[in-house]
C-alpha cells in the first residue's frame, strides 16, 4: 500500500500520477482531511489569488467549516486555518469569491452566507487559528449554491429556502453589507447557474 506521503511530487505519465488520473498535470502534494480540517467529508474547492503578495491560497469546504489552505508552494501547503460553520454540519457547501472576499453557503438550516476577508490570510500567526467571519447575510438560510459576477459585484443563491427555490440576488459591491437586490423565482428550483456580461454577435 502506498503511503499518502509517497504521493508527493509525483510526476504524470502515462495518464497517472501515482494512483490519480491525469492529463500533463503532476501531482504535487496530497493532505488527508483531517490535515485541513477534519470534519466528515469534503465537498467543494475554491481558488483565490491575493493580489498584494501574489500568494495563492485553495479555499477548501468542508462539512464542518471552511478551510483556507496556502498553496503558494505547492509541494508544501500550508493549512492556515478554519472557519466553522455558521449553524450545523452539512454535507454540502460552496464557496465563491469576489475582490479579497469569499462567500459562503451550505445546505445546512439556517446557515445563510458567510462573509470571509481574505487579506487576513497574509498575517496568520503560528497556524492553523480558528477564523470568524467578517459579515454574514441571513437572507435565506440554505443554499446549495452561490454564484458571482464579478463584473457586476452581485451574488446568487440558488437551491436557496427563498424564492422557490429560485434565483436569490444579492448586492455585494460593499462586500461587508451585503443586501437583497432581487428575485427570480419562475423557473423553480435551481440546481446551478453562471452569471456573466455577454458581449457577442446574438
Amino acid at each position: 500500500v502506498l503511503s499518502i506521503s509517497a504521493l508527493a511530487q509525483t510526476p504524470c505519465e502515462n495518464g497517472m500520477a501515482g494512483a490519480y488520473p491525469c492529463d500533463n498535470v503532476d501531482l504535487m502534494s496530497v493532505r488527508t482531511l483531517g490535515e485541513v480540517g477534519g470534519g466528515d467529508n469534503g465537498n467543494d474547492i475554491w481558488g483565490w489569488t491575493d493580489s498584494n503578495t501574489g500568494k495563492e491560497y485553495a479555499l477548501y469546504g468542508r462539512s464542518h467549516g471552511t478551510s483556507f489552505i496556502d498553496i503558494s508552494d505547492p509541494a508544501n501547503p500550508i493549512y492556515l486555518g478554519n472557519l466553522p460553520t455558521h449553524t450545523s454540519p452539512n454535507l454540502w457547501r460552496d464557496i465563491k469569491t469576489f475582490g479579497d472576499y469569499a462567500f459562503i453557503v451550505s445546505e445546512a438550516n439556517y446557515h445563510g452566507m458567510q462573509v470571509f476577508d481574505l487579506t487576513q490570510l497574509a498575517d496568520v500567526q503560528d497556524p492553523p487559528v480558528e477564523f470568524e467571519e467578517s459579515a454574514y447575510y441571513d437572507g435565506f438560510g440554505k443554499s446549495h449554491n452561490v454564484i458571482i459576477n464579478t463584473e457586476t459585484g452581485f451574488a446568487y443563491g440558488v437551491g436557496t429556502s427563498t424564492f422557490s427555490g429560485g434565483l436569490h440576488i444579492v448586492d455585494i459591491n460593499d462586500p461587508l453589507n451585503p443586501v437583497l437586490a432581487g428575485s427570480f423565482s419562475e423557473a423553480g428550483y435551481t440546481h446551478d447557474a453562471q452569471s456573466i456580461m455577454y458581449n457577442g454577435p446574438d
